[in-house]
């Protein structure tokens, strides 16, 4: 994909390293201003265009980003999240409501998963520059279908072209769905805390390998639950979190608190329906609602081991692999 990344204030130079490390990106220029944008994506050799309307000007910018979508280009808002929200009411006021339609990339994103959630978001625009143009192909081939039965008297094949494009038309107008992807067999999401990369973690991944099954973590977010590591939990066939002591809760120090992104990790499993074992130290309470308590082992630091044998067995036991841990 041709990129066009929109740079007025030097301050996108991480994403630019990452876009040309890219292999989805086939070439990378960067304009300097708005109008050398407008100028350089006028004949729409850009697939894609990344701006950023908070430091390139809202006005002008929502109107040229706008402009580049309605002319079937892919556009990535690069902003900073938390402050497009703080000014949500400015932001997307007006016609700039529709901005929330265009792909966003934070500019909050760690640097160890800035690469990843960039290559997320080029997935994407792919995705919609070959949609785009294909339709615009299928639109040609049926304006010519249309023509060959205006000129040779044939109803039934108006007809026919007349019904094509009805539906064509319903598929415009109905809202885009991401495609549901299968996820890959015997692959356990081990969500965990960041200073748990040893120890227990590696314990437990071990048991896990042993038992057939392929280990992925989001190692390398730094508790940035984005985009990456959403589609590694959706593609993964099991979840199994590690919730550990991070803090006492206020005002009590028998009970603890985890880290929040484990929370928010466990939130997305549910929401893609994933299997779940969950593996929680003993004095940890702010783990959210979860039906079925046999799903969940408690454990100290001296029943750790077995804790974890138990929640592997019980994973195999699932998943159809020898129960033997």
């Amino acid at each position: 994909m041709a990129v066009l990344l929109c740079d007025t204030d030097g301050t996108a130079g991480r994403l630019y390293q990452e876009l040309t490390q890219n292999p989805l990106v086939r070439r990378l220029r960067v304009a300097g201003s708005l109008d050398e944008a407008a100028r350089r994506t006028a004949d729409g050799e850009f697939d894609v265009v990344v701006v950023d309307p908070l430091s390139t000007g809202l006005v002008g910018a929502g109107e040229f980003a706008l402009a580049r979508a309605d002319a079937g280009t892919a556009v990535v808002l690069y902003v900073d999240l938390a402050e497009v929200e703080a000014r949500a009411s400015v932001f997307y006021h007006g016609e700039r409501a529709r901005l929330k339609d265009l792909f966003i990339l934070d500019r909050r994103i760690p640097p160890a998963v800035l690469a990843a959630e960039a290559n997320e978001v080029l997935i994407k625009c792919q995705a919609l520059r070959l949609l785009a143009t294909g339709r615009v192909r299928a639109d040609r081939l049926l304006d010519e279908v249309r023509d060959i039965a205006v000129s040779t008297g044939d109803g039934e094949l108006g007809q026919l072209v007349e019904e094509v494009g009805e539906t064509r038309i319903l598929e415009r107008v109905r809202p885009d769905v991401e495609l549901v992807r299968p996820a890959t067999a015997g692959t356990v999401f081990l969500s965990h805390r960041s200073d748990e990369a040893d120890g227990y973690v590696r314990g437990l991944t071990e048991l896990l390998e042993d038992k057939g099954f392929t280990v992925v973590t989001g190692r390398g977010a730094d508790g940035y639950v984005g985009t990456a590591v959403l589609n590694r939990i959706r593609d993964c066939e099991f979840f199994v979190s590690l919730m550990t002591r991070e803090r006492p809760l206020a005002g009590d120090g028998e009970r603890y608190a985890t880290s929040a992104w484990l929370v928010e990790e466990k939130g997305a499993a549910l929401a893609f329906r994933k299997y779940m074992v969950l593996l929680v130290e003993e004095g940890v309470d702010d783990i959210g609602r979860l039906q079925g308590d046999w799903q969940r082992h408690r454990f100290t630091p001296t029943t750790f081991t077995t804790a974890a044998r138990a929640a592997v067995a019980q994973l195999g036991r699932h998943s159809g692999r020898n129960e033997a841990a």
